[in-house]
């Protein structure tokens, strides 16, 4: 039986609404979600709509918040060279909006696994896991290369690597 993965898109920023990070008060086993709030700004000349990034830990109750003026890294320096500028050898990969590292990584392949939440973990497996993986033109954009599927590094998308990367995406799913 084949396994297709069609791309439809999806960028990293789609999975965004929630990332499990490590508490920086308690230490917990990742029950930090960051949630982007709209919010409507008056000023006197015009109003316009922001957002604000904020954590709170269901554990210990520490919460943090980030408006829209404090503007974190890109989410697509993540994966490229596994965000070097923000890694911190005992943490990993970091989030890019409040700097906690993020809960679901691990080592594979000589190289950091990690993803936002469970849904960014099945789109992984799903990638992964295919042996036909078929991209579609933008409706908007036509053919380019801004989906995470595109973006993935090159050692997850080698099938010498498949099993690994399977096998650390199935240990990340037990710690959810």
């Amino acid at each position: 039986m084949v396994i297709r993965f069609r791309d439809y898109g999806k960028r990293l920023s789609d999975f965004e609404e929630e990332i499990l990070v490590r508490c920086p008060q308690c230490d917990a086993y990742g029950r930090l979600r960051l949630r982007t709030a709209k919010i409507l700004t008056v000023n006197s000349e015009q109003s316009s709509l922001g957002s604000i990034k904020r954590i709170s830990c269901q554990h210990c109750s520490y919460t943090k918040q980030q408006s829209n003026a404090a503007k974190g890294k890109p989410a697509l320096l993540l994966w490229q060279n596994n965000y070097m500028a923000q890694r911190n050898s005992s943490y990993g990969i970091l989030d890019h909006f409040f700097g906690l590292p993020l809960w679901l990584q691990t080592s594979c392949c000589g190289q950091v696994l990690w993803a936002y939440n469970e849904a960014h973990l099945n789109f992984l497996e799903s990638y992964v896991q295919s042996r036909l993986r078929e991209r579609l033109p933008d409706d908007t954009l036509g053919w380019h290369n801004g989906s995470l599927a595109s973006r993935l590094p090159r050692w997850i998308k080698l099938t010498q690597h498949q099993e690994k990367v399977l096998q650390k995406i199935q240990q990340l799913k037990h710690r959810l």
